[in-house]
């Protein structure tokens, strides 16, 4: 479901003078608004750890060091402990 779609299916509640005091939805609207925050939530993070300086660039150095196969595997390291 869109962010417009959600935005659609708002009920409100409103008082004797027909100001809004709150909001309604139906739980399936609910759901969908509640898994569309949290695909923003992880977007939003991944987007603040990107710009972390420097974290880009020690990705793709342990990416290739990976593939020149320099790493260790855990079960080396705590076969040697």
């Amino acid at each position: 479901m869109t962010s417009t779609e959600i935005l659609q299916n708002v009920q409100f509640v409103v008082d004797t003078k027909g100001n809004k005091k709150a909001a309604q939805l139906e739980l399936p609207v609910w759901e969908a608004l509640v898994v569309h925050l949290k695909a923003y939530e992880k977007e939003e993070a991944t987007e603040e750890l990107l710009a972390i300086p420097g974290l880009v660039n020690a990705i793709e150095q342990s990416r290739q060091r990976v593939q020149a196969g320099q790493f260790a595997r855990y079960e080396d390291i705590r076969r040697n402990v």
